[in-house]
């Protein structure tokens, strides 16, 4: 199973939605590690050592990362530290989709008082408020929630993910590397 745009261990740059990626292997496993989060599979399984992503068992190398499984490892379940970089990943798009909309509901909002208040002749008619209301605060929670807040909380969300697994490869690389029994502290 061959995926475009993977590269062995992070090498390789790559992007979706105006964001550049160090780790492309990371927007591929998104919904693989949703499905996870939301309790769709199992837990237990044959995962990368690398990048955690699902194997098959004939696999011989990650088809999400590349890695060579004789080299990297398998591992029998995923973390709960990875999942928690991806968890909060969709935490903060939907952070941003939910207050994109919101803002938009509040000018849809303001736009009503406006007209039952102030509105002159036909356009201070409540019933033309109140379409104005409804039809209004859809249109502006859409525009405001998925279209612009959602791609700059993707953006966003994204460099989070990046940092938090980075850090991650970091820490992991750290505890490989440290003799047994040897103890930062004095």
């Amino acid at each position: 199973m061959e995926r475009s745009g993977t590269g062995t261990h992070g090498a390789a740059l790559g992007g979706s939605g105006g964001v550049e990626e160090r780790y492309p292997y990371l927007e591929l496993l998104q919904p693989k590690m949703e499905e996870r989060l939301d309790r769709k599979v199992p837990p237990a399984g044959r995962f990368c050592g690398h990048c955690y992503g699902r194997l098959r068992p004939d696999d011989e190398s990650c088809p999400y990362c590349g890695a060579v499984l004789a080299e990297a490892g398998t591992v029998s379940e995923i973390p709960q530290e990875v999942l928690q970089i991806y968890l909060t990943k969709r935490r903060i798009e939907a952070r941003w989709v939910h207050g994109g909309a919101m803002f938009g509901l509040a000018i849809a909002s303001l736009l009503f008082l406006l007209l039952v208040i102030w509105g002159p002749g036909l356009l201070g008619h409540p019933g033309v408020a109140f379409a104005v209301l409804i039809g209004g605060g859809y249109l502006l929670a859409q525009l405001f929630g998925p279209l612009i807040a959602g791609q700059i909380g993707y953006q966003r969300a994204v460099r989070r993910r990046e940092e938090l697994w980075e850090e991650f490869l970091q820490r992991r690389a750290g505890a490989r590397t440290a003799p047994p029994g040897d103890s930062a502290s004095p």
